[in-house]
């Protein structure tokens, strides 16, 4: 019966230190469409350096927006974005707009 305690133990020790990861946000697409007038957007909460790497297809609009829709970070329209944005106290999210004609393709990566 103590093998079977200890691999138990063992167990919920992983358990608990893999929690910790849980924590962090994570997001990574590639190949999303994003078709002529529409957005997408994923939400993270701060405080938080986010790492933000976006590249597409055409020119699409890259911002970073608080829930009250209070814009922290404009990359403007860009087919590139490589940067971290240090978030404060909140809820924001990254917001992708295709203002052109035809659809986006985007490969995503955020993280915290």
């Amino acid at each position: 019966m103590k093998p079977v305690r200890w691999l138990v133990v063992l167990l919920l020790v992983l358990v608990v230190l893999s929690s910790a990861c849980l924590d962090n946000n994570f997001v990574y697409a590639r190949g999303k469409n994003v078709p002529a007038g529409e957005s997408r957007e994923w939400p993270f909460r701060g405080p938080a350096n986010l790492t933000v790497e976006i590249s597409s297809s055409v020119p699409v609009e890259v911002k970073v927006v608080s829930s009250d829709g209070t814009v922290l970070r404009d990359f403007g329209t860009v087919r590139e974005v490589n940067a971290v944005v240090e978030l404060p106290e909140g809820r924001w999210k990254v917001a992708v707009s295709n203002p052109g004609n035809e659809t986006a393709v985007i490969d995503v990566t955020l993280k915290t």
